[in-house]
């Protein structure tokens, strides 16, 4: 299977933690609006004060398809990594090997979710979509995450401590 072609761009210091894209992912996936059934999530830092959503990121080397002792985690064919329900006994080994912690557990059915880019909606993820005003979620080519990360960092520096 192919690389996801399309990445999320995720923007911690324009997320303001209101949940839109929660709702809109549940609403996409379950049709209903239950953030508990969505697919990303936003982990929420008191100080400094910062919200940073949580998508699956689709590894080139995805450790959550060898940790699956089912086989349930597949890549699709549009690139995302994905849980296939009927195959997938809850243990959560997915979510404990991901880098990132993506995968989301259903609250009603105790298997693992995660982001498949809205899959067959040729508007596209509707976190995004429901993102529009804050700009923290976007759609970008995944060859131009690296490039954009660095640029965006230029110029940023950390302040020097002796050891």
């Amino acid at each position: 299977m192919e690389l996801r072609r399309e990445q999320l761009w995720i923007d911690p210091e324009k997320c303001t933690g209101c949940g839109r894209c929660l709702m809109a992912c549940a609403m996409k996936h379950h049709d209903r609006i239950d953030p508990r059934l969505a697919r990303i999530r936003i982990l929420r830092f008191e100080s400094p004060a910062l919200n940073v959503p949580i998508v699956c990121l689709a590894c080139d080397q995805a450790p959550c398809i060898k940790a699956c002792p089912m086989n349930a985690r597949i890549r699709e064919a549009n690139g995302t990594v994905v849980t296939n329900a009927e195959a997938c006994i809850g243990c959560r080994a997915c979510v404990y090997i991901c880098p990132v912690g993506s995968p989301a557990v259903n609250p009603y059915t105790a298997r693992t979710m995660t982001c498949d880019m809205c899959r067959g909606d040729a508007a596209g993820p509707w976190c995004v979509a429901a993102c529009k005003c804050e700009g923290a979620l976007t759609l970008v080519p995944r060859e131009s995450l690296t490039r954009r990360a660095a640029r965006e960092g230029a110029g940023r520096t950390r302040p020097v401590r002796p050891a």
